[in-house]
């Protein structure tokens, strides 16, 4: 039996987006001086403090978004270059150089007028949330509690405490803030998700904080809710929490090492345990009742056979695994370590591919969604090897009929919100 070619930046001529995608992350992105963006295209920080860059969309029908990595030192030396492009009859647009040569044509997309709007209190809706890909993203309530002192025992990878003190992120948002910004991206971009994150709180409380945010989230926009927040304490929590009419809840345990996980995320570590995710994941699937489950790991900050192993549990338990590439932030403890290579990340992703499609778990199903921050199981296919993507066919088919059947949902919902909202 011969061994599969592995994917390739171009295949038959044709680019490989999900390929590309993974490089970009893996090695960032240089911008010739000639290139002229327009305001509010230039990179920026993203919530939570885990990216960057510079918001591109690749060719074809797969709409493939990528946030690539820009501002970092590793990307200073990347082979590939945003350069001006001449279109048909000198039209003027961008495309991608790899070691100087045509790659692509690229979409830099423009940045969505709301932003620039305010809310009724006068707030940014830039402050409030981001468009990541074609969803926004909010971050909701006060800075993770890893970040204050005494301790400020950070997660050595995230600057979402920068983020709030340059100004780019509000903590000082209110339920009517967030449902009129997400209001505002549904009526211009026509958004159908809303993904809601918030970190650690001492205090607690919360179910007090975004039962009643998911509540008016759904019932006065129509749009899919996503959730995710530190782990809760127990599976009556979640059953709760499922109530509200959220579709998605994810939870972020980062690193499937347990030393490794206390390394990176001490705050984390402390607060909540490795364990407590795992628990937390199970309540989820079991019990919570919600459209999917995801648990998030950050791949190139432990071994793959780790993050591998993570991928296998997830899996095996019913959940969907996310896997956020590392970026080395600046600002970050972790600003000068390299990022991982996609030679060795492209196997990973080709093998949460094969498990997560022969397991049919419901991925892929919420129309509208393409993220830009990390690549999502529809794109791991292209790191497969060309000969093995066309296998999995009845599971395939069963997930191409369960997303048919979603979007008829979803549209039910937009139409009929209060109806569809909570129970």
């Amino acid at each position: 039996m011969s061994v599969a070619e592995p994917a390739a930046r171009v295949e038959n001529g044709r680019l490989n987006p999900g390929y590309v995608k993974l490089d970009l992350f893996c090695r960032g992105l240089r911008i010739d001086p000639a290139v002229q963006l327009a305001d509010g295209q230039q990179p920026v920080r993203m919530r939570s403090g885990l990216g960057s860059g510079l918001e591109l969309r690749l060719p074809g029908a797969d709409r493939v978004h990528v946030n690539a990595p820009v501002l970092e030192t590793f990307a200073q030396r990347s082979p590939y270059v945003l350069v001006p492009f001449a279109r048909g009859r000198g039209s003027p647009g961008l495309a991608l150089e790899h070691e100087g040569r045509f790659l692509t044509e690229v979409l830099v997309p423009p940045r969505p007028r709301f932003l620039d709007r305010r809310t009724s209190r006068g707030r940014p809706m830039g402050s409030i949330g981001v468009i990541q890909g074609t969803y926004l993203g909010v971050y909701f309530g006060p800075t993770c509690s890893n970040w204050k002192a005494p301790e400020r025992d950070i997660c050595r990878f995230c600057s979402v405490g920068d983020n709030v003190a340059s100004g780019d992120e509000s903590t000082d948002k209110t339920i009517e803030d967030v449902v009129e910004t997400a209001l505002a991206a549904r009526d211009e971009l026509g958004i159908t998700f809303v993904h809601v994150n918030g970190g650690f709180d001492d205090r607690g409380a919360y179910l007090e904080r975004y039962v009643p945010l998911v509540r008016a989230l759904r019932r006065r926009t129509g749009l899919l809710v996503g959730l995710q927040i530190p782990p809760l304490p127990s599976a009556s929590a979640y059953e709760e929490l499922a109530r509200t009419g959220v579709e998605n809840v994810s939870l972020c345990f980062e690193l499937w090492d347990e030393d490794r996980f206390c390394d990176v995320c001490p705050g984390k570590a402390r607060r909540s345990p490795l364990s407590s995710f795992r628990e937390a994941l199970g309540w989820c699937v079991r019990d919570g009742g919600f459209d999917t489950v995801n648990g998030e790991l950050i791949a190139g900050l432990e071994s793959v056979e780790s993050s591998r192993a993570a991928v296998d549990w997830l899996v095996d338990l019913g959940a969907i695994p996310t896997i956020c590439v590392f970026r080395p932030v600046l600002g970050t403890p972790l600003e000068g370590q390299e990022p991982p290579s996609t030679e060795a990340l492209a196997p990973l992703f080709a093998h949460a591919w094969h498990r997560t499609i022969a397991r049919g778990l419901p991925v892929g199903i919420a129309p509208g969604i393409h993220v830009s921050i990390v690549l999502t199981p529809e794109e791991w296919r292209w790191l497969v090897p060309p000969a093995e993507r066309q296998r999995h066919r009845l599971p395939r088919l069963r997930l191409a009929a369960l997303r048919a059947a979603y979007r008829t949902l979803h549209r039910a919902r937009r139409v009929m919100p209060r109806q569809y909202g909570v129970g």
